[in-house]
């Protein structure tokens, strides 16, 4: 079984008794603006049918390649490099769904990039030296602009070839420390490791040294245009952002889709007041994501029965249900799916069938109906703590695909339960990590 950091039952009563406590850390609390990607695209499609067609496409490719790591790499065996060739470096991820902005250097440069919580790793497209560097309307970080730029030398030691993605020297003589970041789609991100100075938006100084991957060979990939010029990393370990600043608690506000409108996003900062009355699950942190302990689904205050084995990992450590605002749509495994949807088609009874979408297959129309909204299912999810459940208003439980066509937005997935941003827009998101503790609180209710 994979070694976690999940409390036993003692801790888990201190978790409880910790919620009444102050969590705010006497660093300060670093504020960066968060906006949904898709405030900078929307102005490329024709409709808002395309953007949705555009939307799901990236959730669909995205679990493809979520789904495929977990074949390759069971929760029971410690995330560490793919064993080959260390010019091969496999990454099974593919951004994020939300956009944050850094200043890196001295004077400092914006940098615009994409919170992915499927990674521990971070980096940015580099100029002078940027061979195939991705268009982007986005500022590229010019390393020659910088005083306080420093290339990671791997003859010093500095260079931690132990870390997922760091090739080291990879030819003989050479001093840079190069990484290699290979996706499955067979898109590249290649470059060399460096330190610099970051900051926040508004210029408040986080750290002298941050390590990160000045990306100089970005092949394949269109999935960062128009929105960002890299990947910052949020799973804890190695050269993640929080590790890295050593900020055990974060939240995000997560804007909604089909908005303008940003949200924040807050380190070094759990609000206990924000927190205390709502839906609180007991983290589980593994080496390769944020799981959370799920004890199952309720439809119209009716649990939904749905046997408890779906949300736990199996005797090879594989399962579980995690968190990753970088996925779109909620997956549950395929069995767990089908009982959840017929369900939902029974309480929806006044909502007319209509073809699916894409992998939404459970579509209705809403045109010429009254208040159609109180006829769509109230869904609530529930943890494994004695505290309210997580109520999903209607924008969270269905898309808009047309003006006139909605569809449920969950789908089947793998064995692996997978919360996605969907369901999180509009919300409050705190993580605090020293008691494995995870906060939700939505701006709104029904």
């Amino acid at each position: 079984m994979a070694k976690t950091l999940i409390p036993n039952i003692f801790l888990v009563l201190v978790v409880l008794i910790s919620l009444g406590t102050n969590a705010l850390s006497d660093k300060g609390v670093a504020r960066f603006p968060l906006y949904h990607r898709e405030k900078f695209m929307a102005s490329h499609f024709k409709d808002h049918h395309s953007l949705v067609k555009a939307r799901l496409g990236r959730d669909r490719a995205r679990f493809k390649l979520l789904h495929q790591r977990h074949l390759q790499h069971s929760n029971s065996a410690p995330f560490l490099r793919p064993n080959v060739d260390f010019k091969e470096t496999n990454v099974f991820e593919e951004g994020g769904e939300y956009v944050t902005v850094l200043k890196v250097g001295n004077p400092p440069q914006k940098v615009q990039l994409l919170v992915d919580m499927g990674t521990p790793f971070t980096w940015w497209q580099c100029q002078p030296g940027c061979t195939q560097c991705y268009s982007t309307p986005h500022h590229i970080f010019d390393t020659s602009m910088s005083s306080t730029y420093t290339q990671t030398d791997c003859s010093n030691g500095s260079c931690d070839v132990q870390q997922l993605y760091i090739q080291g020297c990879v030819r003989r003589g050479e001093h840079q420390c190069r990484f290699s970041v290979h996706y499955v789609d067979r898109s590249v991100s290649e470059g060399i490791m460096a330190t610099d100075t970051i900051s926040t938006d508004e210029g408040v100084h986080l750290r002298n040294n941050f390590s990160f991957g000045c990306g100089s060979r970005i092949t394949g990939i269109d999935m960062f245009n128009e929105a960002a010029t890299g990947i910052l990393g949020f799973v804890p370990g190695g050269y993640s952002f929080p590790t890295q600043l050593q900020a055990n608690n974060f939240t995000f506000f997560l804007p909604y889709y089909n908005t303008t409108d940003g949200g924040t996003l807050d380190l070094n900062y759990y609000d206990e007041f924000r927190f205390q009355h709502s839906s609180t699950a007991i983290l589980d942190i593994r080496t390769d994501r944020y799981y959370l302990l799920f004890s199952g689904i309720e439809m119209n205050e009716v649990a939904i029965p749905i046997p408890p084995e779906f949300w736990e990992f199996d005797s090879d450590g594989v399962g579980g249900v995690t968190i990753d605002t970088g996925t779109t749509i909620t997956k549950f495994p395929e069995k767990a799916y089908d009982i959840f949807k017929d369900y939902f088609i029974r309480k929806a009874q006044g909502l007319p069938r209509a073809p699916g979408e894409d992998q939404l297959d459970t579509c209705f129309y809403v045109k010429g109906l009254y208040a159609w909204t109180d006829l769509v299912p109230k869904v609530k999810f529930l943890f494994k703590v004695r505290n309210p459940p997580l109520k999903l208003d209607v924008r969270q439980v269905v898309m808009a695909v047309s003006d006139d066509k909605y569809c449920l937005a969950f789908a089947a997935g793998g064995r692996t339960s997978i919360i996605g941003s969907w369901q999180l827009q509009g919300s409050y998101i705190g993580f605090k990590l020293p008691s494995h503790v995870l906060g939700i609180q939505p701006r709104s209710s029904y």
